[in-house]
């Protein structure tokens, strides 16, 4: 069981598990998922008040979580000392910021307070004493602001870069990107929520697209359908994908529903009796990791193919801000057809 499912389990029944509160269920997770940081937790929270104590359970809890988050990167995975460096911590405290990490969902501004982040900073700080994780003052993380989004310009670049570029003999990977930037750009869907959709969410006609809306926060809410309307690029860049798509999931047994699927192998799948992985071949559903792999791809050859071009700003790199600035636009569409 990874670190979401168990989090999910202990909080959506915690009066069965003994876990009234979210520090308990953290220190649950670290001690059952992570011995060495329950040691480093231990070894940081000695002579510490009750309520540092507290702190400093949740905060460990929420590394374990971010640590299973699709955006969090690989070579921080490895222990816990990899956890605490710079780079790790300040993706954490990002996701954090932007309360990808919440367990529950909260009305207005799900972004976490300046006073949360600010324990937070402080707890990393004893912690990584505590491992003996040496960080230079220079690179201590700060406080992450809430990060730009992609502008309107800079949203329609992308997409007519990757429509010049997706023709029939474009890599099965940029045809599926373009289909996707199109249908986040329509939706505002979430990575989760991507990964999610079938085939069967497509209309017939392309026209519109069956979007499963999904909670922010880890709780068990139920999900929310939603018939979104799609554009003319967009209907154009599914069909294209489709067409790739069904020569990836041909050769496949058992369920093909996936809308959106692998393009290459990889080497993510179950050991043999050896213990060496048996690879996973092209065409099995994408998940939330792969996604945004493969959106960070396009957008760092974009910008170096567009650098210095009149107007261009260099595109950030997490699929959520992409996701984010289309937001604004689809709350005032639903709005104004309410009325």
């Amino acid at each position: 069981m990874n670190a979401w499912a168990c989090y999910l389990e202990l909080t959506v029944c915690d009066t069965g598990f003994g876990f009234p509160d979210m520090s308990a269920c953290a220190c649950y997770l670290c001690h059952v998922l992570d011995p060495d940081l329950q040691l480093v937790l231990q070894r940081a929270g000695r002579a510490r008040s009750a309520a540092r104590l507290r702190q400093l359970r949740w905060v460990a809890g929420e590394l374990m979580l971010a640590r299973e988050h699709p955006e969090f990167p690989d070579s921080a995975r490895a222990s816990v000392r990899t956890l605490l460096e710079p780079a790790a911590s300040a993706t954490y405290l990002e996701l954090a910021r932007d309360g990808a990490l919440r367990r529950r969902r909260t009305a207005g501004n799900p972004h976490a307070t300046d006073a949360s982040m600010r324990i937070r900073v402080d707890c990393l700080r004893l912690l990584r004493e505590a491992a003996a994780v040496t960080v230079d003052e220079v690179d201590r993380p700060e406080m992450p602001q809430l990060r730009a989004t992609v502008d309107g310009p800079s949203r329609s670049r992308l997409r007519d870069y990757l429509a010049a570029h997706s023709g029939p003999s474009a890599p099965p990977g940029r045809v599926r990107l373009l289909a996707i930037v199109g249908v986040v750009l329509d939706t505002g869907a979430r990575v989760g929520e991507m990964c999610a959709m079938t085939v069967h969410d497509l209309a017939a006609d392309r026209a519109s697209l069956l979007v499963e809306r999904r909670p922010q926060a880890r709780t068990a809410a139920p999900a929310e359908s939603e018939t979104v309307h799609l554009s003319t690029g967009t209907r154009v860049a599914l069909g294209h994908w489709l067409d790739v798509r069904a020569q990836l999931v041909d050769p496949l047994e058992g369920g093909k529903d996936a809308l959106w699927v692998s393009v290459r192998a990889n080497h993510a799948g179950a050991p043999n009796a050896a213990g060496v992985p048996i690879p996973r071949p092209p065409g099995m559903p994408l998940r939330p990791r792969g996604l945004q792999r493969a959106y960070t791809r396009a957008v760092t050859e974009a910008n170096g193919a567009l650098l210095g071009a009149p107007g261009w700003q260099p595109l950030p790199h997490r699929f959520e801000q992409l996701r984010r600035a289309v937001i604004p636009r689809l709350e005032e569409s639903a709005a104004t057809r309410r009325t």
